[in-house]
């Protein structure tokens, strides 16, 4: 290894050498090539005539040396491999750079050497500098520096002649080098990276311009240390469906990109979560503009494994089709399952004038496995009772149709509509069972309107630092029918909220819901009959579907709560939300939010936070968020109760996850 404060020293003097051959290079001149014996000739191509006492240069014989026979007339550059000592991806600045022995193949057999190598993978160009050896078409060619613009297929060269000069090639045409042309003012800039951390280290990248980098043994910087992987595949291409996720929820995930391009990515991750511990999961892509299937297992060094699987497909630029499978499995390696269930989700949706229809459909199957034979008792189960049978199968259909938002006239307020219809199944265990009755079926039908005020600037900041108060008002109105007797279910949400910028670091944010929801069933029912007179007993279906006189008590102290057993279906939350966003740099973030809910029936704590009924009146939360690593976040945040119920005053614990 070159000591670090070596390498800058070359690197500078390398970049001195380079800017001092292109100041020279301001005085055209033309420079005829003379090929050694046998070589193919290479025409010159004129630059803009130079005054008349310039005699043209002639090209030393040493500089031009004869290698195998030409190749074919070279391809357009697309894949090519870098090689180096020492090779550094500086994430922060997508910049990839090689020091030592730098060696380059590319198309069409190209080749070329040299001491020092950048490349702007954003701009899709590269330079190699010190040392030059340029091999095209059985010829090499000797000079300082290298460039290559990729987008363009433009090629520039300076070569070491008696006198300075500068080579275009176009479309990796080099028979046929364009002499004495004007470049470009930084093609040959060499970025100065010297206070960059790099994340990768290697000594062998594929890179395939605008996509993909594929490091070979690498060393990749997790915290403060370089661990050394197999392979590192990173994609930066433009497809936004390579970002697509279809594993499941972790406290830590760390994915290592194995393999790739274009169209396709293979992953391991290393994750890390309070049931399953350390663990690995493994998740795979394949992707066009139009379409990604995405495929995983999570985990896949413990018993209980989940599979998923997330398509997508834009089949017409107005219709698209989306699915969501998943599988969870007990099962020792990948051995026969003691127990497997499924879920399935199809979304269909297709484009109207002003609006879409949208199909969606969601199937549950308990049990993927064929019926056991009886067991202890009579069970059915595989393995052990603990991994029971159970061959229930409910699903359900709704078809929506939703309305694109419209101004109404040349008011502030906008207005969007929609409707529905569907039903559930469930052959095996009724959906509910009302006045006697089991249902195994239900159809709804769904009616819904929202009226909004966008973004209205309530209150302008004439001072000109945009300090202006945005007001954003919404009314939601919902009205959800069903099959059941008289029954439906009404939704109301009423929405305000202030946001301001206090300073270019600072945001806040003040937000006022009310929510309405009841649950009406109307007319009266049959509750039973008369112990008496042994007649039908009717009463209000109200009182039937939440039961007259229930007695609802404290789950701690056990005293009856007046408010819950009054309870029939209607009820109201009121929540206030003030919310502060402070960003003081591009490395840490905090959010402080402050609630208070006032709700009916009022909320009730049990001895374990997770059983509590409704939500807490009070809660204060701090969320702070650190940048790390030029790709790692952590995110940390905890919230404070104010002594719910006695007994509920932090949240159970801190919550920590780290993002990439």
């Amino acid at each position: 290894m070159i000591p670090v404060r070596r390498k800058e020293r070359l690197r500078s003097a390398l970049v001195n050498s380079v800017l001092l051959l292109g100041a020279l290079l301001c005085a055209p001149r033309i420079a005829a090539a003379a090929p050694a014996p046998g070589a193919p000739p290479v025409a010159a191509t004129p630059a803009p005539a130079p005054a008349a006492s310039t005699p043209p240069l002639e090209v030393p014989e040493q500089s031009i040396r004869q290698t195998p026979p030409p190749a074919a007339t070279p391809l357009p550059f697309r894949a090519f491999s870098v090689a180096a000592k020492s090779m550094a991806w500086y994430s922060n600045r997508y910049i990839l750079t090689g020091d030592g022995n730098v060696d380059i193949h590319m198309d069409g057999g190209v080749r070329v050497t040299g001491n020092t190598f950048f490349m702007d993978v954003r701009l899709n160009r590269f330079v190699i500098a010190g040392n030059v050896k340029l091999y095209a078409l059985g010829r090499e060619f000797q000079g300082a520096a290298f460039s290559d613009y990729l987008d363009f297929n433009r090629q520039y060269f300076v070569p070491s002649l008696g006198a300075p000069d500068r080579w275009t090639f176009t479309d990796a045409d080099f028979n046929h080098p364009l002499f004495g042309r004007a470049m470009p003012g930084d093609t040959f800039f060499l970025p100065d990276v010297s206070h960059d951390s790099p994340l990768v280290l290697s000594t062998r990248v594929v890179v395939q311009p605008r996509e993909s980098l594929l490091f070979s043994r690498p060393s990749i910087k997790l915290g403060l240390v370089y661990v050394p992987f197999p392979s590192y595949f990173l994609t930066f291409g433009p497809n936004p469906n390579l970002a697509q996720n279809s594993l499941p929820g972790a406290t830590v995930d760390g994915p290592l990109d194995l393999y790739g391009g274009g169209h396709g990515l293979a992953s391991l991750h290393l994750r890390y979560d309070p049931v399953d511990k350390v663990f690995f999961a493994g998740e795979v892509h394949q992707v066009s503009d139009k379409h990604y299937l995405v495929a995983s297992i999570s985990p896949i060094d413990k018993v209980f494994k989940q599979y998923n699987f997330e398509g997508f497909d834009r089949t017409t630029p107005g219709f698209q089709v989306q699915t969501s499978l998943q599988e969870s499995a007990f099962q020792h390696d990948f051995s026969q399952p003691l127990s497997a269930s499924a879920y399935a989700n199809l979304i269909m949706t297709a484009s109207l004038p002003r609006s879409y229809v949208q199909w969606q459909s969601h199937s549950y199957y308990d049990s993927l496995l064929n019926q056991p034979l009886p067991g202890v008792n009579g069970l059915l189960y595989y393995g052990d009772p603990s991994h029971n049978w159970v061959p229930d199968h409910p699903d359900d259909v709704t078809i929506t149709w939703h309305g694109y938002q419209n101004r109404i006239g040349k008011s502030p307020f906008y207005f969007t509509l929609r409707s529905a219809e569907g039903f559930a199944h469930d052959g095996l265990d009724p959906l509910q069972e009302f006045g006697d009755v089991p249902y195994k079926t239900i159809y709804n039908t769904t009616l819904g309107l929202n009226l909004a005020l966008p973004s209205y600037k309530l209150l302008k900041d004439y001072s000109g630092h945009g300090r202006d108060v945005f007001l954003n008002a919404s009314f939601d109105k919902q009205r959800e029918s069903f099959s059941l007797i008289g029954h439906h279910t009404d939704t109301t949400i009423t929405t305000f909220s202030l946001s301001r910028q206090f300073q270019p670091h600072l945001v806040g944010l003040v937000n006022y819901t009310i929510t309405n929801i009841g649950d009406f069933y109307g007319g009266r029912c049959l509750s039973g009959t008369s112990p008496t007179t042994g007649a039908d007993i009717l009463l209000p279906c109200q009182d039937v579907a939440y039961g007259l006189n229930t007695v609802y008590t404290n789950p701690i102290t056990g005293a009856p709560v007046p408010q819950w057993s009054a309870f029939r279906g209607f009820g109201t939350t009121r929540s206030l939300v003030e919310q502060l966003v402070f960003t003081p740099t591009t490395y840490v973030a905090a959010n402080l939010s402050f609630r208070q809910n006032h709700d009916f029936p009022i909320p009730l704590a049990a001895y374990t936070y997770e059983n509590n009924i409704g939500i807490e009146p009070y809660q204060a939360t701090l969320d702070l968020r650190f940048r790390v690593a030029p790709t790692i976040n952590l995110d940390i945040s905890r919230s404070y109760y104010f002594n719910f119920g006695g007994i509920d005053r932090w949240s159970p614990q801190f919550f920590i996850t780290v993002l990439q």
